[in-house]
Parts: structure tokens; C-alpha cells; sequence
């Protein structure tokens, strides 16, 4: 074989395959992109549906309920209807026919045209006939009476042939008139003429169906008109029905929204006895709950940290004495010389002093992600790094310790404007590891922190002077603590059980970087306490 050609052969059957595969991606695009609009129209059409309220849900399943039975009902009456005018017909047919059968037996054997020609014209005097006829069996109309017979008229002919040879009693055709009026739905009965058991001939009545089409449509007019106006009333009704029924759910949501934005007041007042009544008597019940929770945690959170309460309350079922090792920090902070102060001021004067220093502690605390550990009488105790972690407690307790000054200094001018004495802290702060958790009994516990840092913590405090703070060597050396803050070299003491002397350094500021830090906070602390005298 000549290779060329098997090359070409080759290229074309690769064309080919190409081909094919290009028309199957083409097809399979198109089959995937079918596909993915389907999937997108479904999913916007159960995202309606999910979107749409329960009220209108609810109207439109009862809508379609009452309209599926207002249809099959109306259909039931109409057919029902003319059912029951086609049977009334086929039985007036039927009768005056045998009858006009019966009277045109004696006639018709005596071949008395006048006396047929009189029976037919009687019978066809009724408003509902259109005509009536006497046939011989071979076919012929002996006599005929009333508007459907005409000599000239092929089809009528051709019909009333097919209706005398027929097997059936009666016939239902179209009348079409010579005049070219319109055609006139008819039908047709016939009976045979027999004296003593021999057919002699026929009789045939022809009645017009247009008065029983008129009369069936004006039923089916009116069934249909009451059909649409108990539909109307029924949309109306489904959906009164439904409002009624969706509002207590309606006032379900809107109370949860209301829960939901801390409002624990909220109550139904409405008394109802069905299902919807224990719901909204259960919703009541929760709020209650809620509001009692709320109000336990508030007040818990003035005995202790909001923080401790957090955690308290998320383990109501798990609370126990238990502690861990932590990373954190300490301050102990009093009064100086508190003793001699108390000695010269009522005691009122005395707690109110106290609580208003304490609520500066606490604000310099809790702006600095501390905890208040407790309160030591003219002292405070601050926790810093538990029982939530912060990686930064450090420099957040020496911040806190510097605006608790900045604080008492404006307090101060403020008491010595009222000519009142002005009050001086002193601090001391020391961070490592410590012991925190639950600590006391079963009947009576606290949360706190315990250790030798803790312990260090309070005998710098008791060396440091009025408006100073003091914190530990170990503590300034912190990477985090000496690049933020200043602080000069201070003093050494000796602890029992300690064999080398505690070196101890004085803070004075942050550096410049840092110093914005601490009047943010002043200010928010000053403003915030501005808003809340207004309010007052």
C-alpha cells in the first residue's frame, strides 16, 4: 500500500474522532447547562416558597381546597343536570310515540289518510316538536306534521331513512334547514305500528334540543356563578382564616425577635385554652426564666468578675473545687494610711469614700481585660490573664496600675475643690505563674488566684510608697514590659524563706508610643461617668 495514501487515511480518521469528540462536548455543554438552569429556577422557587408566610401558605392550601370541591361539585350538578333533562326528554319521546303509535294502529290499516293526517297534526302542536311523521315499511312518509319535514330537503330524508331502519329508538342529529338558518340540534324517536304482533308501519316524533341545551346552559350558568361566588367568599374566608390562625405565630416571632434583643419583659397577655395557649403559657414561662437568669447573672456579676460569672453560669451543672497553672499578673493597691483617716471621718462618709475609689479601680480594671478579685477592705486585688487568657497581661496590669493614678489624681482635685482631704494609693504588681480556680469549700467558694507570685505581689505593694507603683525585676526584664515601659530602679528586699534579696524596680510612665493608649482610656472612663451623671 502506498504509504502516503495510508497517511492521509490516518489524518482523515483522526479528523474524524476529533469531530465526534467535539460534537459530544458540544452536546454535553448544552445537556449540562440544561441541567444547571433547572437546578437554579428549583432551588430561586423553594427559596420563594420558604420566603413566602405562613398566613399565605395557608390561604392558598385552603383556596385550593375549596376550589378543587366547588369544581367537582359544580361538575357533578351539571352533569347530574343533564343527565336528568336528556332522561325526561327520552321519556316524553318515548311515550308520545307509542302513544301516536297506538292511534294510527286502526287508521293505518284502513289506510285513512285523513284520520293519520289528523293524529300527526296533534301530535305536532306541542312547542317542543318539530314535526311528526307516519312511515310505511318500505320507507315512505304516508303523513307529516310540523316544521322539520320538508319534501325538498335530501338530508332530512336521508336522516329520517336512517332513523326508520335503525336499530335504536331513537336518533340524535342536526337538522339543516333549506333557508340556510341555523342547524338545530334534534333527536328523533321511533315506534312501530303493530296490530296483533305485525308491524304495519312507524311513527316518528322529532323533538328540538335547543330548549334543553338553553335550559342546561342557563343551570350550568348559575352553577357556575354560584361555584365563582362561593369561591370569592371562600378566598375570603381562607384567608381571614388564616391570619387568624398564623397571627398567635405572627406574635410568636415578633416576642422572640423582642427576647432576642435582651428585653426579658416581654409577657402574652392573651388567655386562650388550645394548643397555641400552652405555647404562648410555655413562651411566658421561658421569659420569666430568661429575665430571672438575667437578673441572677447581674447581680452575680457585682460580687464577682463578669468574666467569673460567664463562667459560672455556662457550667451551673460542673461547679466545683478545681484549679490550674497560669500565666498572669497581679496588683494589690491600697489606701496609705487608711487607719488614721478612718478614725477622723463617720463611717458613711467612710463607705462612700471607699465605693468611689473602688468604682475607678474597677473601670481601670475592666478597661484593661482585668479581673476584680476581691476587695481587702481600704485594698483591692486585680487579676490579670485568668480565667480568660491574654497573652499581653503584663503590660495590660502596669496600664491599668498607671490609670488607676491618672483616675485618683483627678479625684482628688475634684475632693480638694469640695475641701475634702485627698486620698493616696499605693501599688504593687508582679506577674509569673499562679494557681487559679475554685477555691474554699463546697458550701463556699470563690474563684482567685494563689501562689508566690500572688504573694509577691502583695509585699510589693506594702513597700511602696503613697501614689507609687512597684513592680518585680523579673518583671520589668519581660520583653513586652521594657520596650513599653519606663520605670527606674527602686529597692531589694528580703522575703522569709527567700536567700537572695528581691530586686524591685519603680514604674514611671509608658514610653511616648504607648502613652496614647492610657489617655484613651482616661477619657473614655471620665466620659462615660459624665454620661451617666446626666442621666442620673
Amino acid at each position: 500500500m502506498n504509504p502516503n495514501v495510508q497517511q492521509n487515511g490516518s489524518e482523515q480518521a483522526d479528523t474524524m474522532n476529533r469531530s465526534r469528540s467535539m460534537i459530544v462536548y458540544r452536546y454535553r455543554s448544552r445537556l449540562h447547562k440544561w441541567l444547571s438552569g433547572i437546578n437554579d429556577r428549583r432551588c430561586r422557587m423553594v427559596d420563594m416558597l420558604q420566603r413566602t408566610p405562613l398566613a399565605y401558605k395557608l390561604s392558598f392550601i385552603i383556596t385550593l381546597l375549596v376550589v378543587s370541591c366547588m369544581v367537582l361539585l359544580g361538575s357533578l350538578l351539571i352533569q347530574q343536570q343533564s343527565q336528568q333533562l336528556q332522561h325526561q326528554i327520552s321519556e316524553q319521546g318515548r311515550t308520545l310515540a307509542r302513544l301516536m303509535a297506538k292511534s294510527a294502529r286502526e287508521p293505518l290499516l284502513a289506510d285513512d289518510k285523513l284520520a293519520l293526517d289528523a293524529i300527526a297534526s296533534s301530535f305536532a302542536n306541542s312547542s317542543s316538536v318539530l314535526g311528526s311523521s307516519i312511515i310505511s315499511l318500505d320507507g315512505e312518509v304516508i303523513t307529516s306534521a310540523g316544521r322539520l319535514f320538508e319534501e325538498k330537503n335530501p338530508l332530512t330524508r336521508y336522516i329520517l331513512d336512517q332513523v326508520v331502519t335503525g336499530t335504536d329508538d331513537n336518533y340524535a342529529w342536526t337538522w339543516n334547514q333549506l333557508n340556510g338558518n341555523h342547524p338545530w340540534p334534534v333527536i328523533s324517536f321511533v315506534q312501530p305500528v303493530t296490530f296483533q304482533k305485525i308491524t304495519t308501519g312507524y311513527t316518528l316524533i322529532t323533538f328540538s334540543q335547543a330548549e334543553m341545551n338553553a335550559f342546561a346552559r342557563e343551570a350550568m350558568h348559575a352553577i357556575v356563578g354560584a361555584t365563582l361566588l362561593i369561591i370569592l367568599l371562600g378566598i375570603g374566608v381562607a384567608f381571614a382564616m388564616g391570619r387568624r390562625i398564623t397571627q398567635p405565630i405572627d406574635q410568636l416571632v415578633h416576642a422572640s425577635h423582642v427576647i432576642g434583643t435582651g428585653d426579658y419583659s416581654f409577657r402574652f397577655n392573651e388567655r386562650r385554652k388550645d394548643e397555641l395557649g400552652l405555647l404562648m403559657q410555655a413562651f411566658n414561662e421561658m421569659a420569666q426564666g430568661m429575665l430571672e437568669k438575667s437578673q441572677v447573672k447581674n447581680a452575680l456579676c457585682r460580687y464577682v468578675s463578669p468574666s467569673v460569672a460567664r463562667e459560672i453560669l455556662s457550667n451551673l451543672d460542673n461547679v466545683g473545687l478545681s484549679g490550674k497553672r497560669v500565666e498572669g499578673s497581679v496588683i494589690f493597691a491600697d489606701i496609705k494610711g487608711f487607719t488614721q483617716m478612718s478614725e477622723s471621718i463617720r463611717p458613711e462618709e467612710l463607705v462612700n469614700m471607699l465605693n468611689r475609689y473602688f468604682t475607678l479601680v474597677t473601670n481601670a480594671c475592666e478597661i484593661n481585660h482585668g479581673m476584680v478579685d476581691k476587695y481587702l477592705g481600704d485594698g483591692v486585688m486585680l487579676v490579670f490573664g485568668a480565667p480568660e487568657p491574654d497573652h499581653d497581661h503584663a503590660f495590660h496590669a502596669i496600664t491599668c496600675a498607671l490609670l488607676i493614678h491618672n483616675l485618683i489624681e483627678q479625684e482628688n482635685r475634684n475632693r480638694e475643690a469640695l475641701n475634702q482631704f485627698p486620698v493616696e494609693f499605693r501599688i504593687g504588681i508582679n506577674t509569673g505563674s499562679m494557681l487559679a480556680g475554685n477555691m474554699g469549700s463546697r458550701s463556699r467558694m470563690e474563684y482567685t488566684v494563689v501562689g508566690d507570685t500572688v504573694n509577691l505581689a502583695s509585699r510589693l505593694c506594702g513597700i511602696a510608697n503613697a501614689n507609687e507603683i512597684v513592680i518585680s525585676r523579673e518583671m520589668y526584664q519581660r520583653k513586652d514590659v521594657q520596650s513599653r515601659v519606663l520605670a527606674g530602679e527602686y529597692q531589694a528586699i528580703r522575703l522569709r524563706g527567700i536567700s537572695q534579696p528581691v530586686y524591685t524596680y519603680r514604674v514611671e510612665q509608658l514610653n511616648a508610643d504607648h502613652q496614647e493608649i492610657l489617655d484613651q482610656q482616661f477619657e473614655t472612663i471620665i466620659n462615660n461617668e459624665t454620661a451617666e451623671a446626666k442621666h442620673a
